[in-house]
């Protein structure tokens, strides 16, 4: 069965005022947790990158600090110590 689009999924995820993110930057957010995060978000940054479009919405959705720390405009996006 086909999954739909990441974005399509995300709408429900983002239905507050933070902007919606592409695939690449949900990506590399979870990256930058991986490296900057503390041992629970790193794990969950691991699981954000092996999830299915369905979870990894829900990561989002329950914990939306992520995109804040870790995210666009997050202190550590402009970092280059993660690709």
């Amino acid at each position: 069965m086909l999954q739909p689009p990441l974005a399509s999924l995300l709408k429900s995820a983002h239905a507050d005022s933070r902007p919606q993110m592409t695939q690449s930057e949900i990506t590399r957010m979870f990256h930058i947790a991986q490296v900057h995060g503390g041992s629970f978000v790193r794990n969950l940054a691991t699981a954000g990158l092996v999830a299915d479009p369905d979870n990894v919405a829900k990561i989002l959705r329950t914990w939306p600090e992520l995109q804040g720390i870790y995210g666009p405009g997050g202190i550590h996006w402009d970092r280059e110590d993660v690709k």
